[in-house]
């Protein structure tokens, strides 16, 4: 029952909770213990030898998982030629002991089974687990504090195009799926308008005159807006909740010629935060709004990485974490649907356009650890994101 328990554990009550798993009939005979596999007749070496050498395996045909290490056993289901497996244990029956670590894609359920050893070769990791800055293929720096990959779990089917999953304290990108392709940015651009207003601005107490129309803008080109009117003071922290709850272009617009001293300076101080401060690679701005614009992209990476540098700011930490926010007469209320909604939510900004489609640059934070979730082109921000900030949790431990 020992046995069963923790495979019920690892599976939580999933495809193999229906029948007993079989112990090898080798404890019978008396097995050695080498490296991950069970080895217990020259016959059984030799079909192993190969997966025992392994840290992932792969299905070279269609490959049945079976309950049992010999006959008779159940069949669970069919993986399809391509899967990928971690080696557990070998029996003297040719079959060998995987854990697979699920297809959201089609709904199979991560677990531990057995399979014929010569359907399974030698693999790589999944690209899952390739592309990540944790443990892929070029691992970036990481130190204590970075989080430590749990039982692995395949990351969740999601709508988005473009996908990263980021580590707040190490900057690490723990998944992603085009995290580096460079797309429209919508609003999240904001996040960089707000880096440079707060690096720049001095005293966001300082009132300054309104020259921008908000109604003129939405007008023109169905701008969002927090609904300014020239000739009205405000303040820049005001402004700032303008920017980045309602997600008002005329705010944006307003920082850009009150902070500095011109609009294009305004816009050059954020590629230089993006390029030179953040050394990312893959996003160039040329507004300060993220109305769609040829040269004005980004990328799910470089968002993420925005975000992290922008929630140092305890200023922007308290705007983008707050749902609704009373200012100076106006009442701003965010957009960001994690707010109030989903366990530890606290920032950061959404975006939306025709070039963008649905953009979300959401974090959360759970056991004083924060992530990142970034979904670009998604059929929905909430549900997505969601999905990839829940995969993280069961999937890396700090």
């Amino acid at each position: 029952m020992g046995f069963l328990s923790k495979v019920s554990h690892l599976l939580g009550m999933g495809f193999l909770s229906r029948v007993l798993v079989r112990r090898s009939a080798c404890r019978a005979i008396g097995c050695v213990v080498l490296g991950a596999l069970i080895i217990c007749t020259p016959a059984a070496q030799a079909q192993s030898l190969d997966a025992r050498a392994a840290t992932w395996l792969r299905t070279v045909r269609d490959t049945p998982l079976w309950s049992g290490d010999a006959d008779p056993a159940v069949q669970f289901t069919l993986l399809p030629l391509g899967s990928f497996l971690q080696p557990r244990a070998g029996s003297d029956t040719g079959r060998l002991l995987v854990y697979y670590p699920g297809d959201p894609q089609t709904g199979r359920q991560q677990g531990e089974a057995w399979v014929a050893a010569q359907d399974v070769a030698p693999s790589g990791p999944p690209p899952w687990i390739v592309g990540s800055e944790l443990d892929g293929d070029n691992p970036g720096h990481a130190d204590g504090s970075a989080p430590s990959r749990s039982l692995p779990l395949a990351p969740p089917k999601v709508t988005a195009g473009q996908v990263a999953v980021v580590d707040d304290t190490s900057g690490l990108l723990l998944y992603g799926s085009a995290a580096h392709a460079r797309e429209a940015p919508a609003s999240t651009t904001k996040i960089a308008t707000a880096i440079v207003t707060l690096e720049h601005a001095g005293s966001l107490d300082t009132p300054v005159r309104i020259t921008i129309s908000g109604p003129a803008m939405a007008a023109a080109d169905g701008s969002s807006i927090m609904g300014l009117t020239p000739g009205e003071r405000l303040t820049l922290h005001t402004l700032l909740i303008g920017l980045l709850l309602p997600s008002g272009n005329d705010a944006a617009e307003q920082l850009a010629v009150s902070v500095a001293e011109s609009r294009a300076q305004f816009i050059s101080w954020m590629n230089s935060v993006a390029t030179d401060e953040l050394g990312l690679q893959d996003t160039q701005f040329v507004n300060p709004s993220g109305l769609d614009a040829d040269g004005h992209y980004s990328s799910a990476y470089d968002l993420a990485q925005l975000a992290r540098r922008a929630m140092r700011e305890p200023v922007f930490r308290e705007i983008v974490s707050a749902p609704e926010i009373r200012a100076e007469g106006y009442v701003l209320d965010g957009h960001n649907p994690l707010i109030g909604s989903y366990p530890g939510a606290d920032g950061v900004k959404t975006g939306s356009t025709d070039a963008a489609g649905r953009v979300l640059v959401g974090s959360a934070t759970r056991g004083g650890h924060r992530l990142y979730a970034v979904v670009m082109h998604s059929d929905d921000i909430q549900a997505d994101t969601i999905a990839l900030l829940d995969w993280a949790w069961q999937e890396f431990s700090w």
